[in-house]
């Protein structure tokens, strides 16, 4: 039975086409929220490398998968000009920010030397600049409703891996979750981060055997992960039950931090 924790809040979340955004922007849509799927339209070539489950969004399409309002808003969170666009949309639809979700990444797979720098840079643009951007046009409507934010970062920002420029990048969203938590504190707008461990999502598919054999062992619960695991969580702290709660650092991984012993 749905619930209705989030009635008639506005919700951004970021990256919410297809994998871990999708399935937090449908939780929150369940719970009765205004979800705003904040995400670019995909290049067909690159959906069937990497994303095999996007659609080239449109409204009517995420309003059926969120199971509520919903807006589709084209929006790159590397070009913070892309960015200030969308959170002035928003507004300007829905009066105000309640939530704001960064969730949009990418993954480029590679180590020191074979990591580009044009790879190295759109990472950490996408990664932890539009996480940034996205916070700091929003902050000012959050503050107004005593909202909340929720950063998604990754357990590769605790320990590493994943490649040079993610794990540095989802090292930087982690901190500056603790930051924002401090600077927002005294307004009442509290300030976490979901850290997903093994997700199932057509992302996953790039990886080899040898890594999904290197994950199984990692992952201390019989199974992986999936989106609505994470859009649990994210719905739980954005909700009042998790009112006393900031600055934290929620690991969403099925016991891979308590594996590797951080």
């Amino acid at each position: 039975m749905a619930a209705d924790r989030h009635a008639d809040r506005t919700v951004i979340v970021t990256g919410a086409a297809s994998g871990i955004g999708r399935g937090i922007a449908r939780r929150f849509g369940e719970e009765g929220a205004n979800v705003v799927v904040a995400d670019l339209r995909r290049d067909p070539k690159q959906g069937e490398k990497y994303d095999t489950d996007v659609t080239t969004p449109t409204d009517e399409l995420v309003r059926e998968e969120t199971a509520g309002d919903a807006t589709y808003v084209e929006t790159d969170v590397g070009d913070p000009e892309s960015v200030e666009a969308m959170v002035e949309r928003v507004v300007d639809t829905y009066d105000g920010i309640d939530v704001l979700v960064n969730n949009a990444g990418i993954q480029i797979v590679g180590d020191s030397q074979t990591t580009s720098v044009e790879e190295w840079q759109q990472s950490i643009d996408v990664d932890l600049s539009g996480a940034f951007y996205c916070a700091k046009f929003a902050i000012p409507h959050i503050v107004e409703r005593e909202g909340q934010i929720i950063n998604v970062g990754s357990v590769r920002g605790f320990e590493g891996g994943g490649g040079p420029p993610y794990a540095a990048a989802k090292g930087g969203v982690v901190n500056m979750t603790r930051d924002l938590a401090m600077e927002l504190g005294e307004e009442n707008v509290r300030v976490n981060c979901i850290n997903p461990g093994y997700v199932e999502t057509p992302l996953q598919d790039i990886l080899t055997e040898e890594d999904m054999a290197k994950s199984r062992e990692q992952t201390l619960l019989p199974r992986f992960g999936t989106p609505e695991d994470v859009g649990d969580a994210a719905v739980f702290l954005a909700s009042e039950e998790a009112g006393f709660i900031t600055g934290a650092n929620l690991p969403v991984d099925g016991g891979w931090l308590a594996h590797s012993g951080l």
